[in-house]
Formats: structure tokens, C-alpha cells, sequence
């Protein structure tokens, strides 16, 4: 059953469409393939921009799509952990698609918690005051 969309020709979206991107999903994790949107777009026969207006437009496909992207994070991350993936490469993917960064430390190597201080002048501050207490 179609689903008329309001505009231009008919939408190729489904009551089934869900289903048939986690047969995709699915599909390719048995043959160890990484599931991709170009590829699910190839096999529902649309275009990717396709799948982000469906995902706009119907909430439990954007579900699905959520689904798949969990997907993806999860492969990247273990086969990246691995090495069965390239391990820059899942670390680029990470980063481009799925909202994963480096956060820079809170606190640099030169840097103690509480002030900007050197640990040489800190470990100059601590031999201070602990000859101090031994006088």
C-alpha cells in the first residue's frame, strides 16, 4: 500500500518499509557487509535523499533510521576497537556521521585543577612547605 505524499507522483513509501530496512540491516550484518544508506537506498530504489524525507515525514521510519545508525556506531566502534575495520577510518566515520569528537582534557598537562601552575613551580611550592614543617 502506498502512501501519497501530497506532492509530484506517488511516494514508493510503504507500511513496509520499516520492515524491509531492517530485512537490509540485517541482511548485511550475515554477510558482513557494513550497512550503508547508499546502499539501503540502492536496494528500496530511491535516493537517499529519499530516505531523509521519509524520515522527516513518518515518524516510525525515522525510528528505523535511528535503528540503522545505531547500528552503524556500534560496528564502527567494536570492528574500530578491533582492528577489523581501519581504525582512522572508524574514527572519521564516527566523527562525520554520528556526532562522535575528541574533547580536549579539562585540564592540560601544565595545568593543575585549581590555578594555571606549572608542576614545576607547584612541586617548588610543595618542597617549600614541606621544609617548613620539618623546621
Amino acid at each position: 500500500m502506498s502512501i501519497k505524499s501530497g506532492r509530484g507522483r506517488p511516494t514508493k513509501y510503504t507500511t513496509s518499509t520499516s520492515g524491509r530496512v531492517i530485512k537490509y540491516t540485517n541482511d548485511c550484518l550475515e554477510i558482513g557487509i557494513f550497512p550503508t544508506f547508499e546502499g539501503l537506498a540502492t536496494y528500496l530504489g530511491v535516493g537517499t535523499r529519499t530516505l531523509y524525507d521519509w524520515e522527516l515525514e513518518h515518524p516510525g521510519f525515522s525510528q528505523t533510521m535511528e535503528k540503522v545508525r545505531d547500528t552503524q556506531r556500534q560496528l564502527l566502534i567494536t570492528n574500530g576497537l578491533t582492528g577489523s575495520y581501519n581504525t582512522r577510518f572508524a574514527m572519521f566515520l564516527l566523527k562525520a556521521n554520528h556526532g562522535m569528537s575528541e574533547k580536549d582534557p579539562l585540564i592540560s598537562a601544565t595545568q593543575n585543577s585549581y590555578m594555571n601552575i606549572s608542576p614545576d613551580l607547584l612541586a617548588d611550592a610543595l618542597e617549600l612547605m614541606h621544609g617548613r614543617e620539618t623546621e
